[in-house]
């Protein structure tokens, strides 16, 4: 008998011991993947972040200079990439949850406002908002860490640190209001606020090694414009926009080696998803064929 209670007993803790060893590689892998997939620890001059509700709200976070604010009236009328037209700002949570695709939300805000979106925020309960709220200049716990996100665990906390320690002084406030008259019938005026604000949320580091970017499309010149707009609102310029003549699955970054570990590549790779090939290119450093980015960011 006590033989056998000795062999249970050893069983029984090399059982616990393999679960143990378990638990921590899945706790270590976890934990690996959480900090390689963090925006804030990608060392970018900007993050951009988009907290949606019933108060929505787009954040230009700096690590040195100036952070822009940009709250959006829930009447005004965006174009929403992928088909599907315009939409009001305080019906594309709805819209959203309704096709099962939370990233509309971000392509939705980075076409508006001409950026690459890095991170979105949204309610789980998914409903139409009609009022506007007073402006809320910084996100609560709530809303940071009780929220639907592509955001992980170490980027709300980044984000929380930031907004406890600034004051809504350290923020510059971009009043959207010239770009969305009309009251409830209005419509986002894009071109002039392109025009007005192209720079203003840009990499700097992007700028300085000066790579430029050529798109080929299709099927849609004004798609193609419009990432070729929140390319360069993100800094990396464009200087050419080409009719492929052909479709291609998927999308394809192609470069030299002496850019593929950029990082404005490894940026326009990470964003879009795209395939990466070395190879030869002419007019740029960098070219990017669309092929399925047509459908994904379609404004016709």
């Amino acid at each position: 008998m006590a033989y056998h209670k000795k062999t249970i007993q050893f069983l029984i803790s090399k059982s616990n011991i393999i679960i143990i060893s378990f638990l921590l590689i899945c706790l270590s892998y976890y934990l690996f993947k959480t900090v390689t997939s963090s925006i804030f620890l990608k060392d970018r001059d900007k993050v951009n972040v988009v907290f949606y509700g019933a108060g929505t709200r787009f954040y230009s976070l700096d690590r040195k200079n100036v952070n822009y604010l940009m709250s959006f009236s829930n009447s005004v009328k965006v174009v929403v990439p992928g088909g599907y037209g315009q939409y009001k700002v305080g019906a594309i949570g709805k819209l959203a949850s309704l096709e099962k695709k939370p990233e509309i939300i971000g392509r939705t805000f980075s076409a508006t406002t001409s950026t690459l979106v890095d991170l979105y925020f949204f309610q789980k309960k998914t409903q139409i908002y009609y009022d506007n709220l007073p402006l809320r200049w910084s996100p609560n716990f709530k809303e940071i860490f009780l929220t639907n996100s592509n955001a992980n665990l170490i980027d709300r906390i980044f984000l929380y640190y930031i907004f406890s320690t600034n004051n809504k002084e350290t923020f510059q406030i971009i009043d959207l209001r010239p770009f969305e008259s009309g009251g409830n019938n209005s419509i986002f005026d894009y071109n002039s606020f392109y025009k007005k604000f192209q720079g203003s949320f840009f990499q700097r580091s992007y700028r300085d090694y000066d790579i430029n970017v050529q798109i080929m499309y299709s099927a849609s010149y004004r798609t193609a414009q419009l990432i070729g707009q929140m390319i360069e609102g993100e800094g990396i310029r464009v200087v050419d926009l080409s009719d492929q003549g052909r479709p291609i699955k998927g999308c394809l970054l192609v470069t030299n080696k002496n850019i593929v570990s950029s990082k404005a590549y490894l940026r326009l790779a990470e964003f879009f998803k795209c395939k990466t090939l070395i190879g030869e290119t002419t007019v740029s450093d960098i070219i990017l064929e669309l092929g399925d980015l047509e459908k994904n960011w379609n404004i016709d």
